[in-house]
């Protein structure tokens, strides 16, 4: 019997993998990469702006984010960034240093590039805004986007 539980977990190790080969998703980055990338190769950006605790935040992230028009749509024309406006890392980018208010993650104390990306608006989750090639802001969501909401805000 303990043979099959250890040829059991083994097949089901093995296999697993196989269960996802094939499924397309976003290449998302974060702003080290997206700093560099927009020197070298220029491109739309796409930045997804949430929080733990928002139930739309991860439904989008689970239903739509997943679907795979809007994955080929967001990995073909834009550089893609998840920020939590939570977030208590320090991040360097467009040639500043980001710094958390506090080392201890507390919901409703957003980081302040969250904060400077949204200019002033209020946060509300999840938050979609599009940057052209210069990243300047094109377009914001402010909302839960189904598919075809999505696809229109990417167009």
């Amino acid at each position: 019997m303990k043979h099959f539980q250890k040829i059991y977990v083994l097949v089901i190790l093995f296999f697993y993998p196989l269960c996802h080969y094939g499924q397309e998703r976003i290449n998302w980055i974060d702003f080290a990469q997206l700093d560099s990338l927009l020197t070298v190769a220029p491109r739309e950006t796409l930045l997804f702006i949430h929080t733990d605790w928002c139930s739309y935040c991860r439904k989008m992230e689970q239903e739509i984010f997943t679907k795979k028009e809007i994955v080929r749509l967001i990995n073909k024309r834009y550089y893609a960034v998840k920020f939590d406006a939570e977030s208590i890392d320090e991040i360097a980018f467009d040639q500043s240093i980001w710094e958390p208010l506090s080392k201890r993650k507390k919901t409703g104390q957003y980081h302040p590039l969250a904060l400077q990306l949204l200019q002033g608006r209020d946060m509300i989750f999840p938050s979609l805004l599009r940057f052209d090639t210069e990243f300047h802001l094109k377009d914001i969501q402010q909302k839960y986007l189904n598919s075809k909401e999505l696809a229109i805000f990417l167009e």
